[in-house]
């Protein structure tokens, strides 16, 4: 800490020099799965996630990959989890119901909404959509 003289008043300043770093992490969440909550949902025995599926689901895989990369130019960080989900039973098809195709295989628009406040959390426009390679899915879809 030094003082130095200036021409006006001004408020006390920090100057610091770091050196440039980036950092790559990836963790498997499931070798830890009761310190991240995912024990119950790696249980086989039952389904899960009534919200995601019909059919009863459990988690098989969850990884976690980290990057932090400080330089010249500033500060950049990500980070990114992925869940494997799996069958954990035969399904209940009890029921007949209909069901609607659609292909959005022209400019189209969307929107992401958070349900309960309607606050719309990204939104975009397609104009050029990929088209879809029927060839990897043969005749399953």
């Amino acid at each position: 800490m030094e003082k130095v003289h200036s021409t006006r008043p001004e408020p006390p300043s920090l100057e610091v020099t770091a050196a440039a770093y980036t950092m790559n992490a990836s963790h498997e969440l499931l070798k830890l799965h009761g310190l991240f909550g995912l024990t119950t949902a790696r249980d086989t025995s039952r389904g899960h996630f009534p919200g995601i599926s019909d059919f009863p689901l459990a988690i098989e895989s969850a990884q976690q990959k980290t990057m932090a990369k400080f330089g010249a130019l500033g500060f950049e960080a990500a980070a990114l989890t992925a869940f494997a989900l799996g069958p954990t039973g035969a399904p209940d098809l009890r029921y007949l119901t209909t069901r609607i195709s659609a292909a959005f295989d022209r400019p189209f628009g969307f929107l992401a909404l958070h349900r309960h406040t309607r606050l719309v959390l990204t939104a975009g426009w397609v104009t050029d959509p990929l088209p879809f390679p029927e060839e990897e899915w043969g005749d399953e879809w």
